[in-house]
């Protein structure tokens, strides 16, 4: 485990090559890679068909700031310091400008940098320099898009550009299209729906209770395939405007490109909405892919992945070390050899409720810092409809994931 004394220090940067490569790293905000029907996707088709693509990539955390932080430095939330999100009505702590990112890095390495859209992390009232981000600009996806595009446009050197749009996130303005919005042939309903909960902790009926949970309680069948349908609709928003940045580089060989979000939506399983005090595999799976043609051949990999393995791995593709010791790792050149990845939570804007999970390629183990515990045989039970953590056969199994939990890092604390 990294501690924090691990980041002091610096590693010295590797000679880059002459000719440095571009870099676009296109970012959605809630988006799940368990899409819930058919969409039309065709500019993220044009960077899977030569790119890698990731099919068990997981958000080190699913809170917009803190899955954020873990995207920009290559460290697990616990080690950027912030643990949820960043805004008045929340606990999260801004991004401290100390620790290296994808800005600063490329930066120091000769390349000009761009942030485009939703940032999060703090405030940006006075640019994002303290970052590595040369230029930065906000507003909304179209406008983020385009302006990207027009300052890829403008480019003569290599360059950074980081595309944030807010899509599919506007999902939470599903009161007002729901009775509007016309269901996608293709879309079914949730597999699981509120009956389920009564086995899992209770923090999950208290989001239903009391938290963002209570606009959906009382949908029915036919509504979940409303708020699947609009959720399709605005995944296709967001590769519309992948579309118009991707259309600005030119010869997609002169740039190494990164698509992925920073977590996923529930989308209706178990009754639930959104995000929230839940570890759930459409929350915490996410789209990766990542196209560098004439330095990574294409391939599809199922080995498990998270967000912090986006730095090193884009840092090593352009020829560039990484200046510290991170939690991710360079997928470039490694694969991971360990069947299991490990996650946490902290906190729903200002209801503290720590969750950590340990995620392994047949179980999952969710231990809330309140005592309650989730165990799913995802082989067996891929719906996570079965909790285990109290039958009495699979303690074992569940004794050898919190050794293996408790070995990776204790009780969250803020």
């Amino acid at each position: 485990m990294i501690s924090r004394r691990d980041l002091i220090g610096a590693v010295p940067l590797l000679a880059v090559a002459a000719e440095r490569p571009n870099v676009l790293v296109f970012l959605t905000d809630q988006e799940t890679a368990m899409i819930p029907g058919p969409v039309n996707i065709l500019n993220r088709r044009r960077l899977e068909a030569p790119g890698v693509k990731f099919t068990h990539a997981f958000c080190n955390t699913p809170q917009c700031s803190a899955a954020r932080s873990s995207l920009l430095t290559g460290l697990e939330p616990h080690l950027t310091g912030v643990l949820t999100n960043v805004d008045p009505g929340s606990l999260g702590k801004p991004l401290p400008p100390r620790l290296p990112t994808l800005g600063s890095v490329f930066r120091s390495a000769g390349y000009r940098t761009g942030y485009f859209g939703k940032w999060h992390l703090g405030d940006q009232s006075k640019g994002l320099d303290a970052f590595g981000f040369s230029v930065a600009r906000q507003g909304k996806d179209e406008q983020v898009a385009a302006e990207a595009a027009a300052w890829i446009r403008q480019q003569s050197g290599p360059w950074l550009a980081y595309v944030s749009v807010l899509n599919p996130h506007q999902i939470y303005s599903i009161g007002s299209v729901l009775k509007t919005t016309r269901p996608r042939p293709g879309v079914s309903a949730p597999c699981t729906d509120l009956a389920n909960l009564a086995s899992k902790p209770s923090e999950q009926q208290e989001y239903v209770d009391k938290d963002q949970g209570k606009e959906t309680r009382n949908f029915t069948p036919e509504d979940w395939i409303r708020y699947r349908t609009f959720y399709c609709e605005l995944v296709e928003r967001a590769d519309a405007c992948l579309g118009t940045v991707l259309d600005a580089i030119g010869d997609p060989r002169s740039a190494i490109i990164a698509y992925s979000s920073d977590h996923g939506d529930a989308i209706g399983e178990h009754g639930l909405p959104f995000k929230g005090p839940f570890m759930y595999e459409p929350e915490i799976r996410i789209p990766l892919v990542i196209a560098a043609q004439g330095r990574w051949k294409p391939q599809v990999r199922d080995d498990l992945v998270t967000q912090t393995d986006l730095a090193p791995t884009l840092a090593s593709l352009a020829g560039l070390a990484w200046p510290s010791k991170i939690s991710g790792r360079d997928l470039l050149h490694q694969r991971n050899t360990s069947d299991a990845v490990f996650l946490e939570y902290y906190a729903k804007q200002k209801w503290t409720n720590p969750i950590r999970t340990i995620r392994t390629t047949r179980w999952k183990l969710n231990w809330y810092d309140s005592g309650h515990r989730e165990l799913y045989d995802l082989s067996s039970d891929p719906q996570e409809a079965r909790n285990l953590a109290a039958e009495a056969q699979f303690s074992k199994i569940r004794g050898e994931l919190e050794s293996r939990l408790n070995s990776w890092r204790g009780p969250i604390t803020g």
